[in-house]
């Protein structure tokens, strides 16, 4: 059997001949055109050799495809009617004679299909308004686009579409019944239209040129992503301001209450002792101003950081102030009870 069917493969070959583009009307294909319908023609021939019937179909009609030609189209309907796929065999068959209504090879083959597929197979008269691609049950439907095609389905429920380009598309469904014929027509929608002309394109008839927008600067967003307002820093200055004020008093306090004399006078021999409660209190003011002086300097860094770094002094109603206001504070404390200092000198 297998020797026969290479026998048989082999003098269709022979009897297409071969390959070659249709002369029906349509645009010769390129160069580049007829070589990927050569290879695939090729490839299809070994794929039926092999009773590959499927890959050996669409091998042959992508050949179909790129060159169009009676030989490659009738080796495709072969190829889908061994594989059992009479429908798709007997479709391709009406593409043939609508291209090819003289060959004879394809008269005889589309004619037997058409006597065994009719009493088993639907009948479809598909219509489109502009020549579209159709696809049955999602599967492409061999052919160039087209005004009208011939389609034979098995029967069942079917979801007929047709597209066109810019995506445009519709759908129908029909119920197939075997041996029974039917009718779909698809109308295009319309083009989308562009965006531009959306939007309102210029009409020739306009002698008014169109106004044109001035770019502006968004003064508010502009401020508000360049910083902080000088509020802040102003708030901040004044906080660190009352620290060093409170500092400056705590400092003058821990020298004067008790004092180094007095501490001197009451504690004598005990002078850092535990049991010395005028030295303990002046070890805490101490500590107190100490603590003071660190906070201090902690909010005069913040408010420093603020007004150089993070506030934005381009409103026009503070920049003349805000270039004026560049904060600094030197803090140098001293404090024991042989004596001591405090020096707080700031601009604010």
């Amino acid at each position: 059997m297998r020797a026969a069917l290479r026998i048989s493969v082999l003098a269709l070959s022979l009897s297409v001949g071969p390959l070659a583009f249709a002369q029906d009307g349509t645009s010769e294909p390129t160069p580049a055109q007829v070589r990927v319908a050569a290879e695939a023609f090729d490839k299809g021939r070994e794929a039926y050799k092999a009773e590959e019937f499927v890959e050996a179909a669409e091998q042959f009609e992508r050949a179909d495809n790129n060159a169009p030609s009676p030989a490659a189209i009738e080796l495709a309907i072969r190829s889908r009617d061994k594989a059992g796929e009479l429908d798709r065999a007997a479709t391709l068959a009406s593409l043939a004679l609508k291209r090819h209504p003289e060959d004879q090879n394809l008269l005889r083959l589309a004619g037997d299909l058409a006597k065994r597929g009719r009493p088993v197979l639907f009948e479809l008269t598909a219509t489109c308004d502009q020549p579209c691609d159709l696809t049955v049950n999602g599967k492409l439907v061999h052919g160039a686009p087209d005004t009208q095609r011939l389609l034979y389905i098995a029967p069942g429920a079917l979801t007929v579409r047709a597209g066109w380009s810019d995506n445009r598309s519709e759908s129908k469904q029909i119920q197939a019944q075997a041996g029974a014929q039917g009718e779909l027509t698809f109308a295009a929608p319309a083009v989308p239209v562009a965006a531009g002309a959306a939007t309102g394109a210029s009409d020739p008839g306009d002698t008014e040129p169109a106004a044109t927008a001035t770019p502006q600067k968004d003064e508010g967003a502009r401020k508000t992503s360049a910083g902080w307002s000088p509020t802040v820093f102003f708030v901040s200055a004044g906080v660190t301001a009352v620290l060093g004020g409170v500092t400056v008093w705590s400092g003058i306090d821990t020298i004067n209450n008790p004092g180094a004399d007095r501490v001197r006078q009451e504690c004598g021999e005990r002078m850092q002792r535990e049991d010395c409660d005028l030295y303990q209190e002046g070890l805490s003011k101490q500590r107190r101003t100490n603590v003071l002086i660190g906070v201090t300097a902690g909010a005069a860094a913040i408010t420093g950081l603020i007004g150089l770094v993070l506030t934005d002094w381009s409103a026009k109603s503070e920049t003349s102030s805000a270039q004026r206001l560049r904060p600094r504070v030197n803090v140098a404390p001293y404090a024991g009870v042989d004596g001591g200092g405090l020096q707080a000198i700031g601009r604010f």
